[in-house]
């Protein structure tokens, strides 16, 4: 939970912000513009300040190793710290389970979790292939992160059509990894 009168210098900047950028905050659709960035500002980076998700286990119950599991396309949103534009990500994983293999929706949250923060894809990539070693106890790790970065997509070079592919290994793990554009404008 953030502190009130930080919320509150936060909402300040903002405005100053606006005035600078010459915009009239006497305006109705301005007013409350200071307190929802703010609200989306915390809500795009919850993963600074909230504890990493739980991740549960289940028991295998078969004795021969299970082969990888491969979840792909887990459409997450995170921030260029450059510039504090949105990221577009669609990231996949594959694992080869240790002795537990953990729940589904875990794995899904976690990686949401870790994508909600200001980041660079090359090294939120490899930080996400470690997190996912440690947490989901895993033999193997494999990352690819699809980005598509607002910070050049609408300003500078503003290309909308690229589209910045990561990836990252951690471990023996021989598996292809699709990723989709997380953004279809033709």
């Amino acid at each position: 939970m953030l502190k009130k009168e930080g919320v509150e210098k936060a909402e300040a900047a903002v405005t100053s912000l606006l005035i600078h950028l010459g915009e009239d905050l006497s305006r109705p659709g301005v007013t409350n513009t200071p307190k929802r960035f703010v609200k989306a500002m915390e809500e795009l980076t919850r993963g600074l300040r909230e504890p990493a998700p739980e991740v549960v286990f289940f028991p295998l119950e078969y004795e021969a190793d299970p082969g990888p599991v491969v979840i792909e396309n887990i459409r997450a949103v995170s921030l260029c710290e450059h510039h504090l534009l949105p990221i577009v990500l669609n990231i996949s994983v594959a694992y080869q389970p240790g002795d537990a293999v953990p729940g589904l929706s875990k794995v899904i949250r976690l990686v949401k979790w870790a994508a909600a923060r200001p980041i660079m894809q090359e090294r939120f990539t490899e930080w996400l292939a470690d997190l996912l070693m440690d947490k989901l106890k895993a033999k193997a790790v494999k990352v690819k992160v699809c980005g598509v970065h607002m910070c050049s997509f609408i300003r500078g070079v503003k290309d909308e059509h690229h589209t910045m592919i990561t990836e990252a290994r951690r471990g023996d793990l021989d598996v292809r990894l699709d990723c989709k554009r997380p953004l279809a404008c033709r």
